[in-house]
């Protein structure tokens, strides 16, 4: 497989790497706007007055939006062809809700723009993930770990970058300048990339668009429900959701309350947390290659359960983001999720397959929820010991994998 992979990267042109960047770059944003407000939070929570339990329905109402409306996209994406339409349509709305925050001036409406920026988010994955494995589709291990890769590098650079915004000027700004890139990838996107795949009978049927799609997700749904390893790719990936959601949703808070660590601080530990994800996440492909993804998905999970509890209980402040920056290491399993979910799914339905994916995912609006009723009700301790079982729960559902590489549609 090694060999296969460098032979296939070697007929690679400058553009080829190009719109592998912009794709990249691309995912780095939707990422960052995936963890936008995890940073800020504490200046969120002083600024509003909020209760542990406010500040984590803050942090699910971006999820619960993402587990509503990803699946649906994702089958319009499969049915209608139209997977960049969609992605920068999506990512345009998310930018313009987060910038909206910069005059939200109560709880309530906050909760509303993160809402609708999580519907916009949530067009990205499904979209982006069928649009970079379709244009590198002889190279998809190589791929799909630098698109990971730089999924994790903007999520590493976002909380950088808005703590230190954050703490020159207001959260307000932060955000406000933080989706500023979209102005520059998203175009980029709509010039480089083309769908490639479509259903031919879209735009023609003769019913309804209504009754039309409502044909396509039966046909397509059951496509993707039908596929066990999809199936179980995906409640992998919610656990993995669900830990990592409590473990970065509070980090700030765990932070200011043990160690009273300043806001640059902590978002520099929420950076470092991603950059580590950045270096793992080629690890991940290769070990993809290397080992079977049952393997290659236990041994993460079962590690970052224990370095979750590690970052819960350390006594130590100088000792506490190193553990974080391990954790970083463990957590990043996209690329054997994705990438297995390419070779494990038909073509037709790559988007609907990584919409369920991520729509699993999405479900960490549970454990954010969760986590800040078991803060409110016990500490913030208990809401880590909730995330390290929630990776172990992951570790042991992806023991139910098949060794196989492929399955054939």
């Amino acid at each position: 497989m090694g060999k296969t992979l460098l032979t296939s990267k070697e007929s690679w042109r400058v553009q080829d790497y190009f719109d592998l960047l912009v794709i990249g770059a691309t995912h780095g944003l939707s990422d960052g706007f995936s963890g936008l407000l995890k940073p800020i939070l504490v200046l969120i929570v002083l600024d509003l007055g909020l209760s542990n339990l406010q500040a984590g329905t803050l942090l699910s109402i971006f999820s619960i939006a993402t587990f509503l409306f990803i699946f649906p996209l994702s089958l319009l994406a499969d049915a209608g062809g139209r997977k960049k339409e969609i992605l920068i349509t999506g990512l345009g709305i998310a930018a313009i809700a987060f910038l909206s925050l910069r005059w939200a001036s109560n709880f309530a409406t906050i909760l509303l723009c993160v809402f609708f920026a999580g519907v916009g988010n949530a067009t990205f994955h499904p979209s982006g993930t069928s649009l970079t494995t379709e244009r590198f589709s002889k190279s998809r291990p190589f791929a799909v770990s630098i698109y990971s890769m730089m999924g994790n590098a903007g999520a590493s650079l976002m909380p950088f970058i808005e703590s230190t915004i954050a703490a020159s000027s207001d959260w307000r700004n932060a955000i406000s300048m933080s989706v500023l890139p979209a102005a520059i990838l998203l175009p980029l996107v709509g010039a480089r990339y083309k769908n490639s795949t479509k259903n031919p009978s879209f735009g023609k049927a003769k019913e309804s668009l209504i009754v039309y799609l409502r044909k396509q997700f039966s046909i397509i749904s059951t496509k993707v429900f039908k596929n066990r390893e999809i199936v179980i790719l995906a409640f992998v990936y919610a656990c993995t959701g669900m830990g990592s959601g409590i473990a970065t949703g509070f980090l700030s808070l765990l932070a200011y309350d043990r160690f009273a660590l300043s806001t640059t601080t902590i978002g520099t530990a929420i950076s470092l947390y991603f950059l580590a994800g950045v270096l793992a996440k080629p690890i991940m492909g290769f070990l993809y290659n290397w080992w079977c993804a049952r393997t290659a998905i236990i041994i993460p999970m079962v590690l970052s359960g224990l370095l979750t509890l590690g970052v819960a209980f350390v006594p130590w402040e100088t000792t506490f983001i190193p553990l974080i920056t391990i954790l970083g290491v463990c957590v990043p399993i996209s690329p054997i999720i994705l990438t297995a979910a390419a070779d494990r799914s038909d073509q037709a339905t790559m988007a609907s397959s990584v919409g369920l994916i991520y729509t699993c995912y999405g479900l960490s609006f549970i454990s954010t929820f969760l986590g800040g009723w078991l803060a409110e009700l016990r500490s913030l301790e208990m809401s880590y010991i909730c995330a390290a079982i929630f990776f172990w729960i992951g570790a042991g559902i992806a023991s139910l994998l098949s060794k196989r590489r492929q399955i054939k549609s």
